[in-house]
């Protein structure tokens, strides 16, 4: 059974500081034994894996929300894409990709942009790379029959993709119909959905739409995956009941797909040191560096906080969201065996950022990850070549241009 893990009370003790609540409860968890299945559960089912190992670049990307051009113009920029003759190549070797979810709705290509990243997953897999998307809540939510941020060309899409004439797929109802029976649970798009994890710890790197919570490891990872798969492939359990989605993923907004903790730009300073503490014993539970989360558009862009323990990669860049340029994340190793963070942006590589005392890197521009005012807007110019860094031993995780 999962140890018990308890969030953290930050300022309790009339004489306690928050960075010395949060330091102990970590130390406390990572020295406890973590079981991360609850072996009560019958394992009758194994739905795609909670973790992996990548052994080239990592790269996230966020939100995509059927913006097919945002997405070709993300892999492109993550150096994986090439377009000849109007087919996708991939080129990123053993490069892993990890899209965070909301692939669906806000936008007109929902069913391409899940067509593309398979693609290039099945030419990556070749190479001993890989493209990872993650369920995010609007999966789950079309998975659950609510269609209301659906636009008319989704429906269309939905409709051709069911086989229907153009002159049927012109009909509203039987558009409705069609994306019903491609999205409910046993659909073909639901089947295919199911594929995704929810939860997916990439080597020392954890990625999830929303945000992992303590609570969220003692139900177990691999159960989160399973479950959400089993509804999503309109499963029976033993019982005879059908599968329904679990609580802890997409049940409320402390769920792994809906939650904000770790997305909101501007917080007071209590709030910033409950999530601090809340992600300190997540991480430190997992074993995990850092966490990589989506759902909750940035307008600054893709920054981080917590001294660069949490990074947020939805910028919005869909056209039915924001309409903001294309941005990844990139985590790789150096000549040094050192971990390197880059934001990839149109305009080259934004770098560095201040606040980052665990893993020790300091630069002298535009911040990206703020250890003031969280929603301070971050310059867009990339940052000069001449920046110096200041490493520290221990394979720091850092920004460098």
């Amino acid at each position: 059974m999962a140890a018990e893990l308890q969030p953290c009370a930050v300022g309790s003790g009339s004489h306690s500081r928050p960075g010395d609540r949060v330091q102990a409860e970590a130390a406390a968890v990572a020295e406890r034994p973590v079981s991360f299945v609850d072996e009560s559960v019958p394992r009758l089912f194994t739905g795609p894996p909670a973790y992996v190992k990548a052994t080239g670049r990592i790269v996230a990307i966020g939100d995509l929300h059927g913006d097919l051009q945002k997405a070709l113009q993300s892999l492109e920029l993550a150096g994986v894409l090439e377009e000849e003759d109007g087919q996708v190549r991939w080129v990123g070797g053993d490069t892993t990709v990890v899209q965070l979810g909301d692939v669906l709705d806000r936008g007109d290509s929902e069913i391409a942009t899940v067509l593309l990243l398979r693609e290039l997953d099945r030419q990556a897999r070749l190479e001993g790379g890989a493209v990872w998307m993650l369920n995010g809540n609007h999966e789950s939510l079309n998975i659950a029959g609510d269609f209301r941020y659906v636009t008319p060309g989704a429906f269309w899409e939905s409709a051709v993709a069911y086989g229907l004439t153009e002159a049927e797929a012109s009909n509203w109802d039987s558009q409705a119909k069609a994306r019903l029976r491609l999205y409910s649970p046993g659909g073909a798009m639901a089947r295919e959905l199911a594929k995704n994890p929810t939860v997916l710890v990439v080597n020392d790197l954890v990625f999830c739409h929303g945000g992992l919570l303590p609570h969220h490891i003692k139900y177990g990872l691999q159960r989160i995956n399973d479950e959400v798969a089993l509804w999503m492939l309109g499963e029976s359990l033993a019982d005879g009941r059908h599968a329904s989605p679990p609580f802890p993923a997409m049940g409320d907004s402390n769920s792994v797909m809906w939650n904000r903790t770790f997305g909101k730009e501007r917080v007071s300073e209590y709030e910033r040191h409950h999530v601090c503490a809340q992600l300190e014993i997540t991480l430190a539970a997992l074993n995990c560096r850092a966490m990589v989360v989506g759902h909750t558009p940035q307008m600054g862009g893709c920054n981080c906080e917590c001294g660069g323990r949490v990074w947020r990669v939805d910028v919005g860049m869909s056209s039915g969201v924001l309409n903001a340029d294309a941005e990844v994340l990139e985590f790789r190793k150096n000549d040094a065996g050192q971990t390197v963070v880059r934001v990839l942006h149109a305009a080259g590589a934004l770098g560095s950022y201040r606040g980052m005392p665990q893993f020790g890197a300091v630069a002298a521009e535009a911040p990206v990850c703020m250890s003031g005012d969280v929603g301070a807007k971050r310059e867009r110019e990339p940052m000069p070549a001449t920046a110096h860094f200041q490493s520290l031993p221990a394979d720091p995780l850092y920004l460098e241009n």
